[in-house]
């Protein structure tokens, strides 16, 4: 619309124009003419001048007016150009508007059907996780049902047990006692029984009352109501027991790797006297490995001094490189100047599509960094070339 606008006011300023410079050209040429028929016979040679350049100065209104018809069909052109290319555009946006659209709806679409399949699968676990819950909690309650009724089924039975023990007490005292003999032998020998009958019955009844009172206090205990372990101490308690389990397994190879080392002998003990041969044996395979070590390269280094260098062979390889590495970099850095003033081109053209200047700026990180790659690999070549110089000097 602001497009239209423009060259609407533009034509009218045009055609405004054209008419102011074609009325007084007109005029001139009327009342010339008629001057003409009039004082034919009259005219002197200033007349003639004033003719000739007025005749001059309509041929140069008649061109500039010829130019400026030139100049408003161009103007007619371009903007019908520019019109057909923002309509272009127009429509080529409204396309991609569109299969953006599509898509959006399409990605909706498979949201919509993920979250309902996410609600399914939620509410078939919960179900789950309540169903083995409460299997866990019948569980539960069946053992502790069981176990209530072993412990009434024991403590019946020492009830019975108890009150059979107190009647055969109650039957063995109603018994007859054995008639006293005047003799000194059966005397002692009656005292020393009843002794320990009495010391008998004294032990079972005292093992009678024990377990009648443990019978009780753990009928009282089962009757009580039990806490409900949660998940989370069953897991801090299996956390608890794998780090005691991983605790003790570590500490099991340390004292094995211990005894290993120290425990010369395989008796399964470690002395001082074997800790201190075994560290002074260490002590002496370590300083004759470090001799052998040095020797060792002591002679290859003596070995490397014998042997002649290429310098010459080397200080042309590293020239080669040192050369190759400049011509890298000049290339690099051309690349890097041309992208970067593309950019900022781009960057300071309002009309520069979005795609266009995302497509420069990636061309012009990447130059970047492969002028910045270039130019470090030409100070190593050149650091490395001048020392091969310098080294091939001495």
């Amino acid at each position: 619309m602001k497009t239209l606008s423009k060259f609407r006011y533009l034509t009218g300023l045009i055609a405004l124009t054209f008419i102011l410079l074609t009325s007084p050209t007109n005029a001139t040429d009327r009342k010339s003419s008629s001057h003409n028929k009039k004082a034919s016979s009259s005219e002197d040679k200033r007349v003639q001048d004033y003719k000739r350049k007025i005749a001059d100065i309509n041929q140069r209104v008649a061109a500039a007016q010829k130019a400026l018809g030139q100049a408003a069909a161009d103007y007619k052109a371009q903007v019908a150009r520019r019109e057909k290319e923002l309509k272009g555009l127009s429509d080529q946006y409204r396309g991609k508007a569109a299969s953006t659209k599509k898509v959006v709806g399409d990605l909706r679409k498979d949201q919509a059907e993920l979250g309902e399949a996410l609600e399914k699968y939620q509410k078939a676990l919960q179900e789950k996780q309540a169903a083995d819950a409460k299997r866990a909690s019948d569980a539960k309650r069946a053992a502790a049902a069981k176990q209530a009724a072993e412990a009434k089924r024991k403590h019946d039975e020492a009830r019975k047990k108890a009150a059979e023990d107190a009647k055969k007490k109650g039957d063995a005292r109603r018994k007859p006692q054995p008639k006293k003999t005047d003799t000194k032998k059966r005397t002692s020998t009656t005292s020393d029984h009843q002794k320990r009958v009495a010391a008998a019955r004294a032990k079972q009844e005292a093992e009678a009352k024990r377990k009648r009172e443990y019978a009780k206090k753990k009928g009282d205990a089962r009757r009580k109501p039990q806490p409900k372990r949660t998940d989370s101490k069953k897991r801090t308690t299996t956390t608890s027991n794998d780090k005691r389990d991983a605790i003790k397994k570590k500490a099991e190879e340390s004292r094995r790797a211990h005894l290993k080392r120290f425990d010369t002998n395989r008796d399964g003990k470690v002395t001082k006297e074997e800790s201190r041969a075994v560290v002074a044996a260490e002590a002496k395979r370590r300083d004759a490995a470090r001799k052998k070590s040095s020797e060792t390269s002591k002679k290859s280094n003596e070995d490397d001094r014998r042997k002649p260098t290429p310098k010459k062979v080397d200080s042309d390889r590293l020239r080669a490189n040192y050369v190759r590495a400049q011509k890298s970099d000049d290339s690099a850095k051309r690349l890097y100047a041309k992208a970067k003033r593309a950019y900022d081109e781009a960057r300071g053209n309002k009309k520069t599509y979005k795609v266009d200047l995302e497509r420069l700026e990636k061309n012009y990180e990447r130059t970047k960094k492969n002028a910045y790659t270039a130019g470090r690999v030409l100070v190593n070549a050149k650091r490395a070339y001048e020392y091969a110089r310098q080294k091939q000097r001495r």
